[in-house]
């Protein structure tokens, strides 16, 4: 099994996984590949999605399995510090419940734990908007609206002109699907929101960190699902900080865990 991946970093050094959301693929990384010195990084297209479509259909059990036989082959002393966005957090969780011995520390950022309130619209109501987007211009323009870089909005929209249908049904009814887990390895797991994501996955984030004796949420005010698409700096000085065990930066606001009733 072959996946597409951009790599960075000095093989041998510690290596950073990186996993993409569903609307986008590995390019959406590029920029956080460069700013970990001193670390071995790989972002790899999800199988099912972008230039690994030919490794479908997208599963959330299968890509974690998948990425669990690419971090033996390609990860320094078969094991990584996993990071994951939206659908590559929910991979992520997946991974290291499925995988614990591949991961040492997990970072979820602007994760949607179900049930999913009105899932059978959202379904309908992404269909709509696929289907009405078959063109590069509203691609273009939507590429524009969702705040992707300048330097990859022509490949948004010629990766989103080759997704299919099924394709994208595959990956919602596993994002749909996904929930919680009850109880993870205890690893040091960071949950990130942005505090205006909504109700939903400010408490996805909460009750993430809190499946682990080892987790920890926060919230990134006043930004959205996307917040490092406008504050880069802020996610790089987080995971350099989480990484290395410091302090992570003042911008970010702690969460309350979750409530978990006894027994």
């Amino acid at each position: 099994m072959t996946l597409f991946t951009l790599e960075g970093g000095a093989a041998g050094q510690p290596t950073v996984l990186f996993l993409h959301g569903a609307a986008v693929s590995s390019w959406m990384w590029a920029p956080t590949l460069a700013a970990l010195p001193g670390r071995h990084t790989l972002a790899p297209d999800l199988p099912g999605l972008a230039r690994s479509a030919h490794l479908g259909p997208f599963t959330l059990a299968g890509a974690a399995d998948a990425l669990a036989a690419f971090i033996q082959a390609r990860a320094t002393g078969g094991q990584v510090d996993v990071v994951g966005h939206s659908l590559g957090g929910a991979v992520a969780a997946e991974l290291l419940a499925r995988h614990p011995q591949r991961v040492r520390r997990a970072a979820l950022l602007g994760v949607t734990t179900g049930p999913v309130p009105r899932a059978p619209g959202f379904v309908a109501g992404t269909w709509a908007v696929w289907h009405a987007t078959r063109s590069r211009r509203l691609l273009a323009w939507q590429a524009r609206a969702l705040g992707v870089p300048a330097a990859h909005r022509a490949q948004f929209v010629e990766e989103s002109l080759a997704q299919t249908w099924p394709a994208l049904a595959a990956v919602l009814r596993e994002a749909l699907a996904f929930r919680a887990p009850a109880a993870l390895p205890p690893v040091p797991l960071l949950a990130l929101v942005g505090a205006r994501e909504g109700a939903l996955n400010v408490r996805s984030a909460r009750a993430l960190a809190g499946a682990t004796p080892g987790g920890q949420a926060f919230a990134v005010p006043g930004r959205g699902h996307a917040w490092f698409a406008t504050r880069p700096e802020l996610l790089h000085a987080t995971l350099r900080a989480w990484l290395a065990g410091q302090p992570l930066p003042d911008d970010l606001r702690p969460l309350p865990p979750a409530f978990r009733p006894a027994g």
